[in-house]
């Protein structure tokens, strides 16, 4: 008679504790399970154990499964509760996509680990803040780069270029590009020793210098104030400055325009009005004559000042708009077909 055969059930692709994958507390914070997250998808990244590549590439998987589940808030409270089993309860069994035998879609590994370092500044699908997005230092060689600093950096073994300069978007009010002020920006960056090896601090505080009259766009260069992508070579941070809208100001070049709005007996008889400048002072219009919806004052010298010529500024320009009454008796029809 032939023997009954018996299977052997499958075991859980994620037998493990999940916290215990990633080397994390089980109270962890978000934070602390981005950091645990990436200590151990570089340490046992394929490319840097190429003498045992497949155990790498199972525990490399691994990491990024627990990692994905820990960093949904949802997942990871039902992963607390039931474990492995109330994951996959919760997900049935008619759902498509690769389960990887736990019974929910699993992540590409490589896939996550590419958006996790993908650059400082830019925050990434996990807010990741690793400048230049290069997790391994020592895969970055300094003959990669070009001679110029303005080239585009080297490449490490996945073939991506790391940034030879990392841009921060700066905003400055209108007011802060009228007068003048100082901007302490704190920058964190990473160097390819630990800190306590190295005389480099992984953060430092920038200061940038607004010019009165600087403009959008304008660039402000720290050289090597970034990450550390080879022995002795260090990223350019710069500063990207970008305008914020106010509420009465439009700037075109060195000019400032504002609207104003009267009423039509101040447009026909004139009207006097004050407004506060961007540094606070006051500015008085006078107009004695008759206005046109879209007509404009031009108040010389009082517009932005020139980044350039200290002693010369843009106009004001203030553009009228005429408020028509809806509707006027026959009294006061009458008075304006005699007056006018």
């Amino acid at each position: 008679a032939a023997q009954a055969r018996h299977r052997t059930p499958p075991q859980p692709a994620m037998a493990r504790d999940l916290y215990e994958v990633l080397g994390a507390e089980r109270d962890a914070s978000p934070e602390q399970l981005k950091k645990a997250y990436r200590k151990m998808a570089v340490k046992h990244h394929p490319d840097k154990n190429p003498d045992d590549r497949e155990a790498a590439e199972a525990r490399f998987k691994e990491i990024a499964e627990a990692f994905n589940i820990l960093s949904d808030p949802e997942k990871r409270q039902i992963y607390d509760r039931f474990g492995m089993a109330g994951l996959e309860a919760g997900s049935g069994s008619g759902g498509g996509g690769d389960s990887g035998g736990t019974g929910f879609a699993t992540v590409d590994p490589h896939e996550l680990f590419a958006q996790f370092f993908q650059g400082f500044g830019q925050g990434g699908a996990f807010g990741a803040r690793f400048m230049g997005g290069n997790p391994f230092g020592d895969f970055v060689h300094p003959r990669s780069f070009p001679n110029s600093r303005g080239g585009a950096g080297a490449r490490n073994h996945f073939g991506r270029v790391l940034p030879r300069v990392v841009k921060i978007e700066l905003v400055c009010s209108l007011e802060e590009l009228f007068t003048g002020t100082t901007k302490r920006m704190k920058v964190r960056r990473r160097n390819l020793s630990s800190e306590s090896e190295s005389s480099r601090p992984s953060s430092t505080v920038l200061e940038i210098h607004i010019k009165p009259g600087w403009k959008a766009n304008t660039r402000i260069t720290f050289r090597g104030a970034g990450d550390e992508v080879a022995p002795g070579e260090f990223q350019d941070v710069m500063f990207v400055l970008t305008e914020k809208k106010h509420e009465r100001f439009t700037r075109e070049g060195s000019n400032l325009w504002t609207r104003h709005k009267v009423s039509l007996k101040e447009a026909l008889t004139g009207f006097h009005f004050e407004f506060k400048h961007l540094d606070g002072s006051n500015v008085s219009v006078d107009v004695d004559h008759v206005v046109r919806p879209g007509s404009r004052k031009v108040i010389a010298g009082r517009g932005m000042p020139s980044s350039k010529r200290p002693n010369q500024c843009g106009d004001l320009v203030v553009e009228f708009e005429v408020d028509f009454p809806e509707r006027l008796d026959d009294n006061q029809k009458q008075a304006l077909r005699a007056t006018l």
